[in-house]
């Protein structure tokens, strides 16, 4: 039985942990049977962990997945080569936010579309550089209208608005600020027609009963105070997937520790 998507993007603000929320979905959809690849989206990829949990890795850079796509319309990888070097693609890259992002997306499906029994988990850049990627598309067919280019675009697209396709995880904090961010970003994929994005909450005092039990110092207990009244007086809390924090500092552990809570998110 395959997973209900085959691109799963964990997305949010720094600092959030959705660097290890995404790898523990690849390693649980692995250890599931399921043919699944962690992909870092061209940032710092975690190869040591990943070859200690066995977890399938796919990593490629935002100018080799350019390199890719213009080889294939050109036919030549070694042309392909030249053309990324000239001042032309070096400066409509630098002009162009999200631009590289873009073309790394389409890789991305390219790869899903040749291989119907993959499934790929992306730890994705901050929510800002995600929804640069998510909007830049939309943008190019404005200004080309038509042609190969265009094309290509629609297919993405396609396959971004497909809710059997795509889901996007939005990993917040247990406060205000980063909860309200994360519905933002999911209203504004919303209204680019890019659906289900789904908002959970991570590193929660709250959810840790012992903790409560300890004596602890005032600003804790102030914490797990506000967190317990937020949370309550959120409208779709029951339908949230809610992660407690975990003490430990080991990768490995932290990733091992959040597999009990990755089933909802598949």
């Amino acid at each position: 039985m395959n997973p209900n998507k085959r691109l799963y993007v964990v997305t949010g603000k720094g600092g959030v942990g959705k660097t290890l929320i995404s790898l523990a979905l690849a390693k649980y959809l692995k250890d599931q049977g399921h043919k699944v690849l962690h992909n870092s989206y061209d940032q710092e990829a975690h190869d040591r962990v990943c070859s200690d949990l066995e977890i399938p890795t796919w990593n490629s850079t935002l100018e080799e997945s350019a390199t890719i796509y213009i080889a294939r319309k050109l036919g030549s990888e070694t042309v392909a080569r030249w053309v990324m070097k000239t001042p032309f693609f070096i400066g409509l890259f630098n002009m162009i936010p999200g631009l590289g992002y873009m073309i790394y997306l389409g890789h991305i499906i390219d790869r899903l579309r040749n291989d119907p029994s993959l499934t790929i988990v992306v730890d994705s850049p901050s929510s800002g550089h995600l929804l640069t990627t998510f909007e830049v598309p939309s943008n190019f067919r404005e200004i080309f209208g038509s042609g190969i280019l265009v094309q290509d675009i629609n297919k993405m697209e396609q396959c971004l608005s497909s809710t059997s396709f795509l889901k996007t995880l939005i990993v917040c904090l247990p406060h205000q600020l980063s909860l309200s961010e994360g519905k933002e970003l999911s209203d504004k994929l919303e209204d680019r027609n890019i659906k289900g994005s789904e908002l959970l909450i991570n590193d929660s005092l709250s959810l840790i009963p012992e903790l409560q039990k300890e004596d602890l110092p005032p600003f804790l207990v102030e914490k797990i105070k506000n967190e317990k009244q937020l949370l309550q007086n959120l409208p779709s809390i029951d339908e949230m997937i809610k992660i407690p924090h975990f003490s430990s500092l080991d990768e490995k552990k932290l990733i091992l520790s959040l597999q009990s809570y990755i089933k909802g998110l598949v």
